[in-house]
């Protein structure tokens, strides 16, 4: 072997020493794009995308299947919003936490939050899960359909019940709420996506949509 051979392996295997000394991992050189991937859960899987908001959730403009279990698995879910959390996971953190989404993946559904807003529904949410279902039935109940097309409800099911400005309505306590057509693709991306990000909640959390 050539001396400079020798010298170039030298300094390969010392990097790699230090490296295994100081317990890290090399940083990867530059990030895999999302496009690289057909799905949110595929790139969840991977672990080697951009994760913007630090939620933890990678790729979240890809489509559904959708994760959010750490790298390296094959999990995923599409639970909706309503479903009960773990007691023995969920959380209630202090103040008012901001879900996330993309107003350019959103824009129907933006436009219904902000026409809500100046309708007087509030913007600070309270996480209500059960009896969210009977709650949406209830309010849909009789409100025209459209092919191709959704009902979207602001606040939402999982978010009416408790607190000041949710409690309009009764029988269940606060089932109204302002209703709007939206894409039916778009509505249930971002039913699965709030689903998501809500998950790690208790009811009782505090929270708002905010669009970047």
């Amino acid at each position: 072997m050539s001396p400079l051979r020798i010298l170039l392996l030298t300094i390969v295997l010392a990097g790699v020493f230090a490296a295994g000394l100081s317990g890290r991992t090399p940083t990867l050189a530059h990030a895999a794009a999302c496009s690289d991937y057909p799905n949110q859960a595929a790139a969840q899987a991977a672990g080697d995308t951009r994760d913007p908001d630090g939620d933890g959730i990678y790729c979240e403009s890809l489509p559904c299947a959708c994760s959010t279990v750490a790298p390296d698995t094959t999990s995923s879910s599409t639970a909706p919003a309503e479903s009960a959390a773990d007691p023995a996971r969920c959380r209630t953190p202090p103040g008012v936490q901001d879900v996330t989404f993309s107003k350019t993946k959103y824009p129907n559904i933006r436009r219904h939050f902000l026409r809500a807003l100046r309708r007087g529904w509030p913007r600070t949410l309270v996480l209500n899960r059960p009896g969210a279902a009977r709650r949406r039935a209830r309010l849909l109940e009789g409100v025209a359909t459209k092919p191709g097309y959704d009902r979207d409800e602001y606040p939402p099911a999982v978010a009416r019940g408790r607190g000041p400005g949710l409690t309009r309505g009764s029988n269940p306590m606060g089932w109204r709420a302002d209703v709007a057509l939206v894409p039916s693709a778009e509505n249930r991306s971002h039913g699965s996506t709030m689903g998501l990000k809500l998950r790690r909640f208790c009811s009782g959390t505090k929270f708002r949509y905010v669009f970047y």
